[in-house]
This record gives structure tokens, C-alpha cells and sequence, in this order.
């Protein structure tokens, strides 16, 4: 069978052959670049051992600094026991009682305490100066150790790139192609062909991108920051004091005194803020269907009882489909495979022909073995069609690690170096796979070509509102934030003008500032009287800020790009000359004045965009 069509199976075709095939192209790829870097693989884990051995000693000596420490606590502490007790004697001698036993007391107590300075000031102290010295020796030997170690290695780090995931994913998956970024030509393709357009949610923007197509039909991951406002409790409290009389057996009256405390709250609308990663794929097979799934996780559930919620479910499935029927309405019909029907639970569909069409039995038993799968993440992801785009999320996207950046390899250490790549790009595969998966369990969506698109000549701006958002977001977000804002903000850009292979951008930050509040609220005390208890809170106020940033495709990759801007490189002052600036995935982003020439300070470097 050859390995594309492998995937109509995909559960099956990952675990028999997809996982495995793309950790030996994870290592092959890993061994290839230690083989072109030359490094010393035997020095560089001597200097890694020398360098485990210093830390050692560096934590063996930071805890017997603690150590001596703790006992130059206690022994002062014995040291002010003993003068203590020479106070004590003292002034017993001065009132004439017990004069043996005081003078006793004095000079015990000046003896202990005098003996425990001369310990501190002859013995702990100067063990711990001794230590401290050695300590911070130990700790620069232990740096210069580990920049020999990251030496070694320089030859390796400086051979990562940031699309090394990528050209991975593509060798093992080649059904699967991933863009460089979000380009204006494949945007246009999603919104023209299938209906998907800008997120203009002022409490939504994108922090994170990913664009590509399986057998040319396109799909985008994206991930957001999303502010909502939620419920937050305050609590203050205040203690009130009052005193009770009674009379006793014997006529004898008494006075009591009691105290309270008295609790109050108040909730008030508070901005929470959430990341949000959704796939997003367009194609145009079962055009006018819609549905949604929710997950059940299946998998985390017995065989018996899998058994007994199917028939349950199934049973409920019947008296919804009779009450239908006999109202009048409802076009929902059983599948004729119940367990498909009561896991997938897809009851909201609105066209039976549409959603036949999809899934058949191969669909649905590939729907079943993912739903059920308890080795991997099973059934934790909502599946929703709405025409010709379906919408994916997962509760396991939550913790993917989308930054592919070349910088998270480098390393001191070669055997942590690989630890640290075959880690980070299984986990990476495995999450993507499994986002597309309730996609590649359909046959259908495979077989199904796109027809073909007419793209637009020219485009109004370079650059989508994903991109730009994307890039603003990797910035620091100090430099768009409001005056006095107290929360984080939410980024939202805006095309102003195209200069060339430039966009200017406005970038409007919104966030909020708080302002404290008290609020008086009425409690029965014990004492039988009314009382007001502070509770005090805050008001969150929106605030905005917008500012303007100048974006440009230079087509270079990330290290290519700090080659170019460093000491002597063909990019080193115009870079220099931007004060603020972001680079990622070959786009520059700039903070920058809105008149202030920007792509001509590039027409002579030859550089060409890739929008």
C-alpha cells in the first residue's frame, strides 16, 4: 500500500508506520547536521561531565552555606537566651533575692552569651566567608566550563533553521504542505473559495499561525489570545467587639466580653485571558452540510461501559426521532451503526443525504477507532462543519507548542541537544497529526480536489490580518499597551496603506485600567445590630492605544536575518535604525513613525518579498 494511502486509515496508518517513519527522519536529519558540523561528540561529553561535576559542587557548597547558616541562627539565638538570663540575674541581685542564685545567673548567662559571639565571630562566620569565596569560584569555573561546552557545540547550533519542523512534517506526510506564512494568495483562496474572512473581534487576536493544504485544500491553524469578562468574588471582612451581663445562681452579676467576625462579598465583572487553537480546513465535499460533535472521551471508558452508555444513548436517540416524527419536524435519521451515532453524536446535522455522503462505513469506522483510541488523546476534540469549512479544536492543542523557531535547539550539551529535538518535533507531529485526524478519517476529503480558483492579479495590501497580528503579538507588548493599563492587551490590526512590498499597519492595543472601589455591605452582628462591612474591589475601565507599524516581507530565515542585521552584515544599519522591531517566519515588523520612509531603505539591497 503506498504511504498516502495509508491515511484513509490515519489512526492505523500513524501507528503502524507514520510515528515511526518520522522519528527516523527526525533522527537522520539530526545526524546529518552533527555529521556536516563536525563536532566532537566524546569532547563535548567530557566538558558536559566536567560541567555536571561543578554544578555538584557548586550545589554541595551552597548547602553547606545554608547549613552553617541555620546553626549561626541558632547559636545567636542561644546568645540572647544567655544575656537574658544575665538581665534576669542582674536585676535579682539589685533586689536582694536569692543573691547566690542570681549571681549564678549573671555570670552563666554573660559566659554563654559571650561564648556563643566568640563562636559565631571566630568559627561560623569566617567558615561561611571561606565558603562564600569558594562559591563564587566554583561558580565561575562552572560558566567557563559551560561556555567551552556551547563552543563545542557552535558548529551544530549554527545549523538549525526554523523550518526544520516543516521540511520534516512534508518528507514523512508528503500529502501535507506547509506554508512559509499566511500569504494574500492562499487568504484569498480560503475567503474567495470557501467563505473564510478576517477575525475582527476586538478581544480575539492571533498569536500564533499555521497555513498549509492536504492535496491542495487548504487549512489554517490558529491560535488566539481571547479576553472575556467573568465573575469575581471580593471578600472583606471586620471584627466588632461587645460585652453581655448576666446574673449568676447566687445574685452575683457578671460582665462578658465577645468579638465577631463578620465576612461579606461582592461580585463584580473581571477580563480573564485564554489561549484558543483551532484548525480551520476548507473543502468544498458535502457543501451545505452542517454539524457539530462534542467530545465524550470514549476512550477513557470500559468496554461494559461503552456497552451500556451506546445503548442508553441509543434509546434516547429513538424517543427524540418519535417525538420528531410526531410533531412534524426534525430531519435527523439513525446511521444504522448506533455506536457511530451515539459517540459521534452529530445530532444537529441538516442534511442526511450530505452527511452519508462522508461517512461511510470506512469513515465511521475510522471515526470510532480515533474516538476510542485510549494510547494517544482519543475523543477530546469538537468537530464542527459549517458548509465548506470545518472547524477543529482539541483539548491536547491547548499545550502544542507552535513556536518552531531554530532558537529552541541550541544547546550546550549534544546527547541533551538531540533529547531536546526529537522531543520537541515527535510531540509537535503527533499534536498536528491528530488535529487533522477527524479530517483524514473522512475518505472523502482526500479524494476530493478542489476546483480550480481564479486568484486576483493584485492585491490591496501585502500582508493578512493573521500575519500582522501574529507579528505585532511577537513582540513586546510593552510597546503597544496604554498608558496605565493594568491588564494584558489584546492586539487588533488594521491596513492603512501598501507602499511597494510594505504595509503600513495600525496596531490598536486594547486593555483595561482599574480603579479601586469599596462597597458597604450590611451584616447582623451577634451584638444585634447592623453592621457595614467594607468589601472593597476592582473596577476595570477600557483603554486603548493605537499605533502604527510597517511590515515587509525580506524572504530570509530567522537565521539568515541575524546574520544580515549583525556587525558588518548588508542589513546592520538600517536595522540599527529601527529602534523597535520584530522578525519571524521572513517578515520584518517595525514600530515606527506613519511618514517615515521604510521600503526604500530596501530597494537597494535587491531583497524581494514573498506575499
Amino acid at each position: 500500500m503506498d504511504a498516502n494511502d495509508k491515511l484513509l486509515e490515519p489512526l492505523s496508518a500513524y501507528n503502524s508506520y507514520y510515528e515511526k517513519k518520522f522519528e527516523e527522519n527526525a533522527k537522520a536529519y539530526f545526524d546529518e547536521l552533527v555529521a556536516c558540523s563536525c563536532v566532537d561528540a566524546e569532547e563535548n561529553r567530557a566538558t558536559v561531565r566536567e560541567y555536571n561535576a561543578s554544578l555538584d559542587s557548586v550545589k554541595q557548597t551552597e548547602s553547606s552555606i545554608s547549613s552553617k547558616k541555620t546553626l549561626k541562627v541558632f547559636v545567636i539565638i542561644f546568645c540572647v537566651i544567655g544575656f537574658t538570663v544575665a538581665v534576669v540575674g542582674l536585676a535579682s541581685i539589685f533586689m536582694s533575692k536569692n543573691l547566690i542564685a542570681a549571681i549564678i545567673m549573671l555570670v552563666s548567662g554573660v559566659l554563654v552569651g559571650v561564648g556563643m559571639i566568640l563562636i559565631v565571630k571566630l568559627v561560623i562566620s569566617p567558615k561561611i566567608s571561606a565558603l562564600d569565596k569558594d562559591l563564587d569560584e566554583q561558580r565561575r569555573k562552572a560558566e567557563a566550563v559551560l561556555s567551552r561546552a556551547f563552543k563545542q557545540m557552535s558548529p551544530l547550533n549554527n545549523l538549525y533553521k526554523s523550518t526544520i519542523t516543516k521540511d520534516l512534517i512534508e518528507k514523512t506526510v508528503p500529502l501535507i504542505k506547509i506554508d512559509d506564512n499566511l500569504s494574500m494568495r492562499r487568504y484569498d483562496y480560503l475567503r474567495g473559495k470557501y467563505g473564510f474572512s478576517d477575525n475582527l473581534d476586538p478581544r480575539k487576536s492571533t498569536i500564533a499561525i499555521v497555513s498549509g493544504e492536504i492535496l491542495g485544500n487548504p487549512f489554517v491553524i490558529d491560535r488566539e489570545l481571547v479576553q472575556t469578562m467573568v465573575n469575581k468574588t471580593y471578600t472583606g471582612s471586620i471584627v466588632i467587639h461587645w460585652t453581655s451581663t448576666y446574673t449568676d445562681s447566687e445574685g452575683k452579676t457578671h460582665t462578658t466580653s465577645h468579638s465577631q467576625t463578620l465576612t461579606a462579598s461582592v461580585t463584580k465583572p473581571a477580563p480573564e485571558y485564554r489561549e484558543h487553537t483551532r484548525l480551520i480546513y476548507g473543502n468544498d465535499a458535502a457543501p451545505d452540510l452542517i454539524f457539530s460533535h462534542e467530545p465524550t472521551h470514549a476512550e477513557r471508558w470500559s468496554e461494559k461501559e461503552l456497552e451500556r452508555k451506546v445503548k442508553s444513548g441509543l434509546k434516547d436517540i429513538q424517543k427524540q426521532q418519535k417525538k420528531a416524527l410526531k410533531n412534524g419536524g426534525g430531519t435527523f435519521t439513525e446511521m444504522g451503526n448506533g455506536e457511530f451515532d451515539v459517540l459521534f453524536n452529530a445530532f444537529d446535522r441538516n442534511n442526511e443525504v450530505q452527511f452519508r455522503l462522508l461517512f461511510t462505513p470506512l469513515a465511521q469506522k475510522n471515526m470510532l477507532a480515533l474516538m476510542k483510541d485510549g494510547e494517544h488523546f482519543g475523543d477530546d476534540f469538537y468537530f464542527d462543519k459549517r458548509g465548506c469549512l470545518n472547524y477543529v479544536t482539541s483539548e491536547h492543542s491547548a499545550d502544542w507548542d507552535l513556536d518552531t523557531s531554530y532558537k529552541r535547539y541550541l544547546w550546550y550539551d549534544i546527547d541533551g541537544a538531540r533529547k531536546r529535538f526529537m522531543d520537541f518535533n515527535t510531540a509537535y507531529f503527533k499534536n498536528m497529526f491528530f488535529d487533522l485526524a477527524p479530517l483524514l478519517s473522512i475518505p472523502l476529503y482526500q479524494q476530493h480536489k478542489p476546483k480550480e480558483y481564479i486568484y486576483g492579479e493584485t492585491y490591496a495590501r501585502n500582508y493578512t490580518s493573521y500575519e500582522t497580528e501574529c507579528a505585532v503579538n511577537g513582540m513586546d507588548e510593552k510597546n503597544f499597551a496604554p498608558n496605565g493599563s493594568a491588564t494584558k492587551s489584546i492586539l487588533k490590526t488594521s491596513f492603512i496603506s501598501k507602499d511597494g512590498d510594505s504595509d503600513a499597519v495600525g496596531v490598536t492595543a486594547y486593555a483595561f485600567r482599574s480603579e479601586r472601589r469599596v462597597e458597604y455591605v450590611s451584616r447582623l452582628g451577634g451584638d444585634g445590630f447592623i453592621h457595614e462591612v467594607p468589601v472593597y474591589w476592582d473596577e476595570y475601565i477600557p483603554i486603548e492605544r493605537t499605533s502604527t507599524v510597517k511590515i515587509k516581507s525580506l524572504g530570509l530565515e530567522d537565521k539568515e536575518f541575524e546574520l544580515s542585521s549583525s556587525e558588518g552584515g548588508p542589513l546592520e544599519s538600517i536595522i540599527n535604525s529601527l529602534p523597535i522591531f520584530g522578525y519571524a517566519k521572513g517578515l520584518l515588523c517595525c514600530l515606527i513613525e506613519p511618514d517615515a520612509p521604510f521600503d526604500s531603505r530596501f530597494s537597494e539591497l535587491n531583497i524581494n518579498a514573498k506575499t
